[in-house]
């Protein structure tokens, strides 16, 4: 059984409501499976996110080539990677908000989606050496983050089409570009 079919499964849930009432018995039973093979994947419903996005990141990183992370500027590729892993989650924005809604009043949600965020970041920013200190490198991690965590609650709960989100990372990075000299710091691998 993939990893794909279980997260359709639990996003398809969400998206219907019925995020609180999945049980890995019904799970289970649904995809004919062992409790142990949905439990390898997360010990508990309220890090579903943080699997979903470690597999959103492979599907991303993996868009990103080689190719063009050798022929573009870093801010074009940190942009299309920031702009691609919205459009990945497109097809499942109900289930995500649903899943965020279900868990609003939840501070271990909240840490655990923002740790999975960060370390999705500096999971790509790791395509690239830091020529400067570890202090520049860190305050550039956040300035990323913020960008997207910007545009994600933009995407989430206010777009339709995507263009405002994708409007606010394009205008991130452009004042990131501008303001700093954050990129000129990346060197490509």
């Amino acid at each position: 059984m993939s990893k794909k079919k279980i997260i359709d499964y639990f996003l398809k849930q969400a998206e219907i409501g019925n995020w609180d009432k999945i049980k890995y018995s019904d799970v289970e039973k649904e995809l004919n499976l062992k409790k142990n093979s949905i439990k390898k994947l997360f010990a508990d419903k309220i890090y579903f996110l943080e699997h979903y996005d470690r597999y959103i990141d492979k599907l991303v990183i993996g868009s990103v080539s080689a190719q063009d992370i050798k022929e573009n500027n870093p801010s074009d590729i940190i942009q299309e990677y920031l702009l691609n892993k919205l459009d990945y989650m497109n097809e499942n924005k109900l289930g995500i908000s649903n899943i965020i809604n279900f868990y609003f009043n939840n501070p271990k949600f909240y840490l655990i989606s923002l740790k999975s965020t960060k370390l999705s970041a500096q999971i790509f920013l790791d395509c690239f050496s830091y020529s400067n200190n570890i202090i520049r490198k860190k305050l550039f991690e956040k300035a990323i983050l913020v960008i997207y965590l910007l545009g994600f609650k933009k995407w989430l709960y206010e777009d339709n089409t995507n263009n405002s989100a994708f409007a606010i990372i394009d205008k991130g990075i452009k004042r990131i570009e501008k303001s700093t000299n954050f990129f000129e710091d990346l060197i490509k691998k």
